[in-house]
């Protein structure tokens, strides 16, 4: 049984994948700060194994130990897959009036976290002979600057670079560890409530946002969850590639 170990699985794109992947008969590894009863009751009645690890990304110095542990509980796996989901948007103001902690934080989750987490999966894994993946939830905001978004913004292009990099690094191992980021889209999740219910001082592109969700434009996170892991289970995507779901999808069908 393919093994999933996805941060942010309570909520949100995170939960849709582990709902999905658990239909199918996956092992899956949910790690959050809370859980999602919904999910937990759902599982019951599914075909996959589904595990919830209680933890705050923000706490980076227990982040080792976290895989470790998750590892030791894959048994038997034909294949393991990190997804570095979780991120948050705060600070969503400019840079020079953030909170230093709220700035800290920020980069903690959607940079430290993930880069960290990425290392303890390929030093755990890299000497095992089966397949192991790690799919980085990215942003376009990794590649376009958005007034307010200074540190999300920031964490999102480091996240590109860091799978540009892995890619490289592992074309010559003997068990290579596959690596790509991944700009979902426009998904209707609480993260787009965030930004809406935010000043037009603080983001300036407030108004196109509200009007992305006024004219239904957003993406389901269902729709969004199975198109990515259609496209993961089809083999769509190369060695360290920075790829937008969207544009994906379009060329793959």
């Amino acid at each position: 049984m393919p093994a999933y170990i996805i941060t942010g699985g309570s909520k949100g794109l995170g939960a849709e994948l582990a709902r999905q992947l658990l239909h199918q008969g996956a092992a899956v590894h949910c790690v959050s700060r809370g859980e999602s009863p919904s999910l937990r009751q759902e599982a019951l009645s599914m075909k996959g194994d589904y595990t919830f690890h209680a933890y705050d990304l923000a706490q980076t110095d227990g982040l080792d130990s976290l895989m470790e542990r998750i590892l030791g509980l894959v048994d038997r796996a034909d294949a393991i897959t990190l997804i570095n989901n979780a991120g948050q948007l705060e600070p969503m103001t400019f840079i020079g009036r953030a909170d230093q902690g709220d700035l800290q934080m920020s980069l903690q989750v959607n940079l430290v976290a993930p880069t960290l987490l990425t290392n303890s999966f390929i030093r755990q894994t890299q000497a095992l002979p089966i397949r192991k993946r790690v799919v980085h939830i990215s942003s376009g905001a990794g590649k376009k600057p958005y007034p307010g978004w200074g540190a999300y913004c920031t964490a999102k292009a480091g996240l590109d670079m860091l799978t540009r990099c892995i890619g490289v690094e592992q074309m010559e191992q003997p068990y290579p560890v596959e690596v790509i980021s991944v700009a979902p889209g426009v998904v209707d999740t609480d993260m787009q409530r965030e930004i809406r219910a935010a000043s037009e001082e603080d983001f300036p592109q407030l108004s196109r946002f509200v009007k992305l969700h006024a004219d239904g434009e957003l993406q389901s996170p269902e729709a969004t969850a199975a198109q990515l892991l259609e496209l993961l289970q089809r083999d769509a995507f190369t060695q360290g590639e920075i790829a937008d779901l969207r544009t994906k999808k379009e060329l793959s069908s």
